[in-house]
């Protein structure tokens, strides 16, 4: 019998000058047991490949939009940290959000509602100090690092209909960029979705997020 293949295809949509959420995503996965089967040179996208699983990310530049819409990806998992305001104007990437199955988004951007269309059809997760927000650093403080405790307010059904409950993660980030949390805190739940278990979470967010 032929074991089913499963495809993920995650897209990062970040405007940020170190661009780290697809590094540390390559990095998650890689601790949750993934290994890197193909990456382009241009460091924009990698497939990555555990039993049955494969995961294709692709970082989202700008002038990448258009030319993802043409090739017609239908992403399950979109990540949102932050972006310039041009890019909110840009329907083909509203089409894109449109399309995807989950989104995580950082609601702590002005204009992030942009992004949504009116008759939303995936899975909305918000990420971000804001109070409403589904999952939210409650207390954090920087030294020669970050400790934050990451709160996942409200339940939230992963890519295999499994449930991920409500709690409360503490990480340590070596990093002392407020910023990085977005990043952090989109990747964390981007690997919950798929299953990464919070051991490797643990593990992982013991390491540098800026990884060279």
């Amino acid at each position: 019998d032929m074991v089913e293949q499963q495809m993920i295809i995650i897209g990062i949509v970040e405007n940020s000058k170190d661009r780290i959420t697809f590094k540390l995503l390559k990095e998650i996965f890689t601790m949750s047991g993934y290994k890197i089967y193909y990456e382009n040179k241009l460091e924009s996208m990698a497939v990555l490949n555990k039993g049955n699983t494969n995961i294709i990310i692709i970082d989202i530049k700008s002038n990448l939009i258009s030319s993802i819409e043409n090739i017609g990806f239908h992403f399950n998992i979109l990540i949102h940290t932050f972006l310039s305001p041009k890019d909110y104007e840009n329907h083909k990437l509203k089409k894109l959000f449109s399309e995807s199955e989950y989104i995580i988004i950082n609601c702590d951007e002005e204009r992030w509602t942009y992004l949504l269309n009116d008759n939303i059809k995936p899975i909305v997760i918000t990420y971000g100090f804001n109070n409403k927000a589904t999952i939210n650093p409650s207390s954090y403080n920087i030294h020669d690092l970050i400790e934050t405790n990451i709160c996942f307010q409200r339940e939230i059904k992963r890519i295999d209909s499994t449930m991920i409950e409500p709690f409360e993660l503490p990480i340590k980030i070596y990093s002392r960029e407020k910023l990085d949390i977005y990043s952090v805190i989109s990747t964390i739940t981007c690997g919950l979705l798929l299953g990464v278990d919070k051991f490797s979470i643990n593990t992982f967010m013991n390491f540098n997020t800026h990884i060279v």
